[in-house]
């Protein structure tokens, strides 16, 4: 898997009571995370990307962000399984680590709203990354 990374610069209205960045905008940045990193990969498969939904994810906050500072959101691993791709993440700001997760998106056929096996071209499109 080749090195993927976003670089997200947290806004002040994101910050807690603590002065630190809400684990909920956290949330939202590994959505971010996986929401662009699909479309990278499915960029020669339009409308592929939009047949996931999220079925798990989980996250582990391992230290604090902050506001005033980029946070660099990476994809770390990809696993592909017959309905399902599971995505593991770590996002660090100034060097240090401070979340790592998972998520496991399973491929849908909105017409039969069941899990359907992962097509042939997405697996080589996801490959070839």
């Amino acid at each position: 898997m080749q090195d993927f990374t976003v670089t997200i610069t947290p806004r002040m209205y994101e910050t807690d009571a603590m002065g630190h960045i809400s684990n909920v905008t956290i949330t939202a940045w590994f959505e971010i995370l996986r929401v662009r990193y699909l479309e990278s990969v499915m960029a020669s498969n339009p409308g592929t990307e939009k047949r996931w939904i999220l079925a798990s994810t989980n996250i582990d906050f391992v230290g604090e962000t902050f506001y005033g500072e980029d946070v660099i959101a990476k994809m770390v691993d990809m696993t592909i399984g017959n309905t399902s791709i599971t995505f593991k993440a770590s996002m660090s700001q100034g060097g240090r680590q401070t979340m790592q997760g998972r998520a496991v998106l399973v491929h849908m056929d909105y017409s039969t709203r069941k899990p359907t096996r992962v097509p042939d071209d997405v697996r080589q499109a996801f490959a070839a990354r």
